[in-house]
């Protein structure tokens, strides 16, 4: 998108929490997106107390530095701040972190099992990482940096019996990832609890589909539709719609 400035940063950074909301990641004010700063300063992270539907533009995002630390922006930063900290620093190709609580994530994050191929969903991914904590919330560097570590190369992690978080080098392939997660883990809850005899690719199958659908053009095409739907919706609904 060739975003350079904060303010076409967080423009689509609003854009990107509505479009997770309508797509199933809303879960009251809980939730959070955060984009590393181009200026170099930290990154900047939904204010504290909105839902990821009611992010309407820049004023809605706090800068922080790596410590946690505002450095700018009204509002108070969510406690699990070195979710974003500690993964921004750990891997230097990722400029947009998520973490949310959508419904059939977190009911498969409780699972042993791996993520299967019910769907073409499923191969954006290959393999989801779960990371298991006794704590409810990552509010510490320590805890933060255990995640990131977890997490390692992968886009996504599950997060046991609470949610997920994912990343991206770009807003379009963070959305992508969160999307199709929730869709593959949906068909997942859904598929096995049917009961139908199943087949499912191999692995050689599964990798010729990851790299047909994990392009920088699928991103860049399925972020322009969300784009149009919200668009639409909020049009719709009388909503206020900002889109760069």
């Amino acid at each position: 998108m060739g975003i350079t400035t904060p303010e076409s940063l967080l423009s689509n950074g609003a854009v990107a929490c509505r479009i997770l909301e309508m797509e199933g990641h809303g879960d009251m004010t809980l939730g959070h997106v955060s984009l590393r700063d181009p200026e170099g300063h930290g990154f900047w992270m939904k204010r504290n107390s909105i839902g990821l539907g009611e992010v309407l533009g820049a004023s809605d995002f706090v800068l922080l530095n790596w410590r946690g630390e505002k450095l700018a922006g009204d509002g108070q930063q969510h406690s699990e701040w070195p979710i974003h900290s500690e993964i921004f620093k750990a891997r230097r190709n990722v400029s947009v972190v998520v973490h949310s609580h959508p419904f059939h994530t977190c009911v498969f994050s409780s699972s042993t099992e791996p993520l299967q191929p019910y769907t073409l969903d499923a191969d954006y991914f290959i393999d989801v990482p779960r990371h298991i904590d006794e704590t409810a919330l990552i509010t510490t560097e320590e805890q933060g940096q255990a995640l990131a570590s977890t997490l390692g190369d992968h886009f996504a992690v599950l997060m046991s019996n609470h949610g997920v978080t994912f990343c991206g080098a770009t807003i379009e392939q963070a959305i992508c990832v969160g999307v199709f997660l929730e869709k593959a883990c949906r068909a997942q809850v859904i598929g096995k609890g049917s009961g139908l005899p199943i087949s499912m690719p191999d692995s050689s199958t599964r990798e010729l589909r990851r790299s047909q659908m994990m392009t920088p053009r699928h991103w860049s095409h399925s972020w322009d539709y969300f784009r149009r739907k919200l668009e639409t919706r909020e049009r719709q609904t009388g909503t206020r719609a900002l889109f760069a």
